[in-house]
């Protein structure tokens, strides 16, 4: 019997597939939200879809979002080429995949969802890698929407994958059965095919690595 109440942000890639499973073990009900918002690797969409029938979670809530002021990003912008890379040399800084203050919009969205339903525990996959080069994937973000949250809820927001790195991700996906071909982790995918050399799709060939090496 499934007794705990969340809210879980939810994409087609391996952090938040991965967290998927993990809540499902622990016998979350979920309630997944997806968000659309002319991304170029919106076919995630998709892959939400299915790992939400595979985790068995009724609830999946496809969430629009206006996107006028995210044609800054090459995640969005038809005229911004995405930057490209090679597995041995990745950014040490922001990425031009960036969509302004994403991630506080999603958790906003999620924060006002739980009050309504009165859910008392939200879910995001972001990571340490992440943090690298997306400032609001990092601790000190999620810190901060915590102590807006508590000003008048006692709602959560938890990241427990915020210290791991893509390959301990990776790792925990193989021990929960993740069947990772079910996520796509490329932002700019063709034909439903991974580029390669996408600042993600370099990250995550990395960590593959890392994790079938150690």
């Amino acid at each position: 019997m499934k007794d705990k109440d969340c809210i879980l942000l939810l994409s087609g890639g391996i952090d938040s597939t991965t967290l998927l499973a993990l809540l499902s073990k622990e016998r979350y009900s979920i309630t997944a939200l997806c968000f659309s918002y002319n991304q170029k690797h919106s076919i995630e969409i998709e892959y939400a879809k299915t790992n939400s029938k595979i985790y068995e979670i009724n609830n999946i809530e496809i969430v629009e979002l206006h996107t006028s002021s995210f044609n800054s990003s090459g995640l969005v912008s038809s005229v911004i080429i995405l930057n490209k890379y090679q597995s041995i040399k990745l950014p040490a800084s922001q990425d031009n995949s960036y969509v302004p203050f994403r991630n506080l919009l999603f958790l906003s969205y999620a924060l006002s969802y739980a009050e309504a339903l009165k859910i008392h525990e939200i879910y995001i996959g972001v990571n340490k890698d992440d943090a690298e080069n997306f400032w609001d994937c990092s601790e000190p973000f999620i810190k901060i929407i915590n102590k807006l949250a508590k000003i008048n809820t006692d709602i959560k927001i938890n990241a427990p994958f915020i210290k791991y790195t893509k390959s301990e991700i990776i790792k925990l996906a193989y021990t929960l059965n993740v069947d990772l071909s079910n996520t796509i982790s490329c932002y700019e995918p063709k034909n439903g095919k991974e580029c390669g050399s996408c600042l993600s799709c370099v990250k995550k060939e990395v960590a593959i690595i890392k994790a079938k090496s150690n």
